[in-house]
């Protein structure tokens, strides 16, 4: 009997892909499975982000002065992408991000992302205006044996 529960998520197209781009470097494809699995990945490390207190530093060009009021967004229209995460994987999301398990995962899922990969997003102020010139700053140290399993499973395959 498996111990994995499925778990739609609403997220934005950027987000999907930037996971099917990831996919498709670490399983060659980015059929549904594939995804599924990677998406389940990103979540882990993202889980393991958030237990080691990563916090993505927006910074600007200059003197690398935080923007405080700055925000990631990773653009487009709400899509659904499905994965599966085990009981132990949602009880820790639950946990550290929010009571709420889809919203926890989109949270574990957007900070996974960020990790690995954090040139596929923008950079937006307050009012929602861009900032061209402010860079994520983040150190890529995750904590827990799932999420260091799974960063490491990733960084190893991409290209």
């Amino acid at each position: 009997m498996s111990d994995k529960e499925s778990i739609n998520l609403r997220i934005e197209s950027g987000l999907k892909r930037a996971v099917e781009q990831i996919s498709e470097e670490v399983e060659g494809d980015s059929r549904p499975s594939d995804l599924s699995l990677t998406a389940a990945n990103l979540i882990k490390i993202g889980l393991g982000g958030e237990r080691a207190g990563i916090e993505p530093d927006i910074v600007g060009e200059f003197f690398e002065i935080p923007r405080l009021f700055a925000s990631i967004s990773f653009d487009g229209e709400k899509v659904t992408m499905g994965t599966q995460l085990d009981s132990k994987t949602i009880a820790g999301l639950q946990n550290e991000f929010n009571p709420k398990k889809h919203t926890a995962a989109r949270e574990a899922l957007q900070l996974g992302v960020i990790i690995v990969d954090p040139g596929e997003k923008s950079i937006v102020g307050p009012l929602g205006g861009p900032r061209p010139f402010a860079e994520i700053d983040i150190d890529n140290h995750v904590e827990g044996d799932d999420a260091q399993e799974a960063l490491r499973y990733i960084t190893e395959r991409l290209i």
